[in-house]
């Protein structure tokens, strides 16, 4: 199926100097209660979700010629059923998107609802859809929080239901850090505090944001990172698979890769 986007126009975004501070911040997540919810013009790229059912939710960022800050919001438009015609564009909440990174990521949790993450203000928001569709929950910050232009969070949904979230880390110690949603809390939608995913022995590396490579028989996952404005690439493995307990945990340090595919 090809997806795209029906709309155009351009905005040109203040810069991060420029753009004017939020009106509101609420746990790290930072809104502008005084946009009216006008959809202008579309910014950044469209995100397409897939679910099990067929059906696709797509998300878009969006200005609103009504707000304070200058930043755009992210909204979404669903569905009804597989192949059929989308429905209107919805925005998600009064949370603005940016400055430095607009990315909007989404996964289907195992319960059947939407996990949705976008940056503000160098942290990254969270909120969830139900799987009845009834509405968003209130953006909270999630935690994870890479450095400005070090990329996004990398969603990935394991073998066994488990969402796992994943991104570089500015933290003292960490290379990398990481959160579980496990597939018997998706429904409660609580997800396991962040965790510490490995370190880097040589001084002065950061990553930028970490690509999951694959899901070894015995469960465990391994992703790679390319190193922040530096071509050269590392990886990283489970030392033990997370199944479902907090008894899954990452190998001690990353290891430096011979190829670009880490191979």
């Amino acid at each position: 199926m090809t997806l795209a986007l029906a709309l155009t126009g351009t905005l040109a975004l203040t810069s991060s100097a420029e753009a004017a501070p939020p009106t509101t911040t609420t746990a790290t997540c930072a809104s502008d209660p005084q946009a009216q919810g006008q959809r202008g013009a579309a910014i950044s790229d469209l995100v397409s979700v897939p679910r099990t059912d067929g059906r696709v939710e797509q998300f878009q960022t969006f200005n609103d010629p009504t707000s304070m800050s200058g930043l755009p919001f992210v909204w979404q438009r669903s569905q009804p059923a597989p192949g059929a015609a989308y429905g209107n564009w919805v925005r998600v909440s009064a949370s603005t998107v940016g400055p430095k990174l607009y990315g909007v990521t989404g996964i289907e949790n195992a319960a059947g609802g939407i996990e949705l993450l976008w940056s503000t203000y160098g942290t990254f928001c969270h909120s969830a859809l139900s799987a009845s569709g009834t509405g968003w929950s209130a953006p909270t910050g999630f935690g994870l929080q890479p450095a400005a232009y070090h990329g996004g969070v990398t969603l990935h949904r394991r073998s066994n239901g488990t969402i796992l979230a994943v991104a570089s880390s500015t933290t003292a110690g960490r290379a990398a850090e990481s959160r579980a949603l496990y597939a018997s809390d998706a429904a409660a939608g609580t997800w396991q505090p962040v965790a510490p995913a490995g370190s880097i022995a040589e001084p002065g590396v950061g990553l930028s944001q970490p690509e999951v490579t694959g899901e070894s028989p015995d469960h465990r996952i391994t992703v790679k990172a390319r190193e922040w404005n530096r071509d050269r690439y590392w990886t990283l493995t489970e030392s033990a698979p997370d199944a479902g307990t907090p008894s899954g945990g990452w190998n001690a340090q990353w290891t430096l890769c011979a190829t670009p595919a880490c191979t």
